[in-house]
């Protein structure tokens, strides 16, 4: 028997009143009963509403950690509608959770809405960073970077860069030609793909492109590798960072601070206190931050040394 909270949640919901955030608690962590309540239910609620619900739940769970809403993103990922589908993955998308992981596999394999298909690929980036980490069993992790190695090679290349960023943190040995391929391809949004997922990959065979395109003439691909730097953690790319600090481009010099920091060391610090004489104006946290976070790495890195 379904709980009498989510059974007035859905009879209101369906009658056309717009819950408050408070009444979301109904949808949080839901036993089986009340999924499968749910999912039965899910398609009396008006479309305008489903979409409320899933944009509401992925907004309240970033702000409450307490709150789960897995089983909603789980009966969204099956509703009709393409725009309900991109919501169910948007609010899952701190979600390890196998059964929605299974789902999200199934779109990038079946889906026919390609915008769908390409935001359940990217989706799967997180599953594979949790397999690096032992945290996501070996037979899922290679379902997914079967579908996403599929992916790669389709027609439609904003699947491609999709599938190609998922793939940036697998340790399959097929995937560096995968990326270095994208990289190659003369087609910027395969490129970009790439580099994040150069940035995904702690493989340190990457930091020599990534500093490549620190000094690109597209501040689009520049911003991207400052995030793949800082991502990466090489301090093979400290120097090539050090040269960006003089981007003209703010949102790339705002990202290169931070990639200094998230690097840390001792020339990352050198670097950053050097800068911080010289900084643009707006910019001065930014750099107090970076510091602050690289001298922390720096007495860390010591430490494991001795």
């Amino acid at each position: 028997m379904p709980s009498p909270g989510i059974q007035r949640f859905l009879d209101a919901v369906a009658a056309g009143t717009r819950p408050r955030p408070a009444d979301f608690a109904a949808l949080s962590d839901l036993d089986r009963a009340d999924a499968a309540y749910l999912r039965e239910r899910w398609l009396d609620i008006p479309l305008e509403a489903r979409e409320f619900l899933l944009d509401e739940a992925y907004e309240l769970a970033d702000e409450d950690l307490a709150l789960d809403f897995t089983a909603l993103g789980r009966v969204g990922l099956a509703d009709p509608e393409p725009s309900v589908r991109l919501r169910a993955i948007q609010a899952l998308w701190e979600s390890l959770d196998p059964a929605a992981g299974d789902l999200l596999v199934a779109l990038v394999e079946t889906e026919r809405d390609l915008e769908v298909r390409a935001a359940a690929a990217r989706s799967l980036l997180r599953f594979l960073e949790a397999a690096e980490y032992g945290r996501l069993e070996e037979s899922a992790a290679r379902r997914m970077t079967a579908a996403l190695l599929e992916a790669a090679e389709s027609a439609a290349e904003d699947l491609r860069a999709a599938a190609v960023e998922a793939l940036g943190p697998s340790g399959d040995p097929r995937v560096p030609a995968v990326i270095e391929a994208a990289y190659e391809s003369g087609q910027p949004a395969l490129r970009l793909a790439a580099i994040r997922a150069m940035g995904y990959s702690a493989r340190e065979e990457w930091a020599e492109y990534i500093a490549e395109q620190l000094a690109a003439d597209d501040p689009e691909m520049r911003f991207e590798a400052a995030l793949a730097a800082g991502a990466l953690g090489s301090e093979e790319l400290v120097p090539a960072l050090g040269d960006a600090l003089s981007d003209d481009d703010a949102e790339v010099l705002f990202a290169v601070i931070e990639a200094l920091g998230d690097i840390g060391g001792e020339e990352a610090v050198e670097l950053l206190e050097a800068y911080r004489e010289e900084v643009p104006p707006g910019l001065e946290d930014a750099v107090e931050a970076a510091l602050e976070a690289a001298r922390g790495i720096q007495f860390r890195r010591f430490g494991e040394l001795s």
